[in-house]
């Protein structure tokens, strides 16, 4: 009788909720773990989000050991600030300089309040503080960056439960998902890896955080920035100095990694897209006029700048060459989006639609003419191409939108950096519908070749079963 070898047990942890789908993150995140629940017997930890109202959906849930999430309900140990002039200042203080107590919580939070505050630095003294201490601290402590910190109350609420489970539980795999999780790594074995670590990357954190610094160079916010990409330089070096094997999506990325830490073992996985979701459906609906869309996650600061950007410079010279056209952005946290931005198109504003949180995303491509991907920075790949490509949604792009892909101008999509070129590249493809279906055509073919989930989760149980020991 031959006896099925034991899986090997893998301790998971995640901050986003997996799901697909979804969001690019919750998308990569979900092929992801669902690949490793099926190599190993995997304990998730899902925080859940900023909120951590995200759930693990049935279907993954069904491959998992067990599932640590927070509760419904927030708990008690939420950091709170104390009230009263004199408590409040000497809490600030203290916290400025003394910001490592309580996991950074504390300075943190303050750092929420006061360093992203745009009010003139030299009229309002905290501001100016707590700047001065983040500026200071941030080159000599290992302060997770704010965007992790974000994660934080979600933490709180399975800290106890988790400490319990490590206790009593042995693994050999440790798997993080996404370096944001990494600092929540960190709380539980802060100086030792107590056996094998994956570090899954989804983007490199600190090129995202270096273009938005780089923006930023007139802003009063830019030490603030500087300070960040600081802290996300620092936290990705020692996620990777720590970790066994390290992937990331794509290969220049891999070898940003590879330049940082030498000697260790770095993988592609690329991002990839459900083939057989994201397909046309047999009878299409028509639209009443050209339809530009730009589907994302508008809670992420680099999607919110590229719909500014592209209502901005792109859309109102748009308008006056195909004066029927419309735009619509589509995604989590659209309707907010669209809220902060009345008073930009309130000259055009019946031509622009925002559709949020859609329960399927499918319909929106439908009604496309062409789909625009104008981000200014970013870092990764970018799912909602391979999406648009799966629905055969021709493709406007800048450079920084379609990095960490091989696609080809002009065969696959159609690359625009500046604002007159992204305006030509639209009407060139809403005034020729055989260049648009043309395009279609090779860039659906490419996609279902080379980055089907099915195919891609195939090739990292293959790097799995290779590397891990």
């Amino acid at each position: 009788m031959v006896t099925k070898p034991t899986k090997k047990k893998c301790l998971l942890i995640t901050y986003v909720a997996p799901r697909a789908p979804g969001g690019g993150g919750e998308v990569r995140a979900f092929h992801l773990v669902r690949t490793a629940a099926q190599e190993f017997d995997v304990t998730v930890l899902n925080l859940g989000g900023t909120t951590g109202t995200g759930r693990l959906p049935d279907d993954l849930r069904s491959l998992c050991k067990r599932v640590i999430e927070p509760s419904s309900e927030p708990q008690s140990s939420e950091i709170v600030l104390p009230k009263g002039r004199l408590s409040s200042r000497t809490h600030f203080l203290s916290a400025c300089l003394f910001p490592w107590r309580d996991h950074y919580g504390r300075f943190l939070k303050l750092v929420i309040q006061h360093a992203t505050s745009i009010r003139a630095e030299g009229s309002n003294w905290p501001n100016a503080l707590i700047r001065r201490a983040l500026n200071f601290w941030s080159r000599l402590l290992p302060i997770p960056p704010i965007t992790c910190f974000m994660f934080d109350s979600s933490w709180r609420r399975i800290e106890n439960s988790t400490r319990s489970l490590i206790q009593n539980k042995t693994f050999d795999i440790y798997w993080i998902e996404h370096t944001l999780s990494w600092p929540y790594f960190e709380r539980l074995f802060p100086s030792h890896s107590p056996g094998f670590v994956v570090c899954s990357g989804h983007n490199v954190e600190q090129a995202v955080a270096q273009r938005l610094e780089n923006a930023s160079q007139d802003s009063p916010l830019l030490d603030y920035y500087a300070s960040q990409t600081r802290l996300m330089r620092k936290m990705e070096l020692r996620a990777w100095n720590r970790s066994d094997l390290i992937i990331q999506c794509s290969e220049l990325d891999a070898e940003i990694t590879r330049s940082a830490v030498p000697g260790k073992k770095v993988f592609v996985i690329p991002n990839g897209v459900d083939t057989g979701y994201f397909q046309q459906s047999e009878s299409l609906p028509s639209s009443d006029s050209p339809t530009i869309l730009f589907t994302a996650g508008f809670g992420y600061a680099p999607n919110i700048e590229a719909v500014d950007w592209f209502l901005r410079n792109v859309f109102p010279r748009l308008l006056t060459i195909i004066p029927n056209c419309r735009f619509v952005f589509a995604g989590s946290e659209a309707s907010s989006l669209y809220q902060s931005i009345q008073s930009l198109i309130a000259p055009y504003a019946s031509s622009v639609e925002c559709i949020s949180d859609p329960p399927d995303i499918r319909p929106c491509f439908e009604k496309a003419t062409v789909y625009v991907v104008p981000l200014q920075y970013g870092g990764g790949t970018r799912l909602k191409i391979l999406e648009a490509m799966s629905m055969q949604v021709p493709v406007v792009s800048t450079s920084a939108g379609a990095e960490g892909v091989p696609y080809e101008d002009g065969k696959h999509l159609l690359l625009a950096d500046t604002a007159d070129d992204f305006v030509q590249a639209i009407v060139k493809l809403l005034k020729d519908p055989q260049l648009r279906q043309k395009m279609s055509a090779t860039a659906v073919e490419f996609v279902r070749t080379h980055y089907d989930w099915q195919k891609i989760c195939h090739r990292t149980s293959v790097i799995l079963h290779e590397c891990c020991p």
